[in-house]
């Protein structure tokens, strides 16, 4: 009865080891391709001119976007860091449909959320998620 204990105890502590070890080599699979890299920048002076059926275009505000940077993983999530300006002396609500991504295959598209309050000519980095594209962001832009 004790020799069987012991081996009933050996097997589940082997057990055990064994599904930490595959948690493990879960977790680190997992990050190495979800992890966001910072993807090489398009200089402003680039003129991008894509015919577009859509015609989407950020709804004309006082915001003005100073810098990003674009991100993007293996599984194709492009993500920007965004640092935005309210030119207004006034407080001024920023949503989603003020900022667009320009893709290199010419599509346009509205961040998935991107909501926040601004009080007069304060900046503020955004961090924003532009969905999944087997293309990458070009440029992110505003329109006032």
């Amino acid at each position: 009865m004790f020799k069987e204990k012991i081996v009933n105890s050996s097997k589940f502590i082997i057990l055990l080891v064994l599904m930490v070890v595959q948690s493990s080599l879960n977790a680190e699979s997992y990050f190495r391709n979800e992890a966001l890299q910072i993807d090489e920048s398009i200089p402003e002076s680039v003129n991008l001119e894509f015919s577009d059926a859509s015609n989407l275009e950020p709804k004309i505000s006082e915001f003005e976007i100073l810098s990003s940077i674009l991100m993007s993983n293996s599984s194709g999530e492009r993500w920007a860091t965004v640092t935005i300006k309210n030119l207004s002396s006034d407080q001024r609500l920023l949503d989603r449909d003020h900022i667009i991504a320009i893709f290199a295959n010419g599509e346009k598209r509205n961040p998935i959320q991107a909501k926040h309050k601004f009080s007069g000519k304060e900046e503020i980095s955004m961090i924003i998620n532009f969905g999944q594209s087997k293309f990458p962001i070009l440029r992110v832009s505003v329109r006032n």
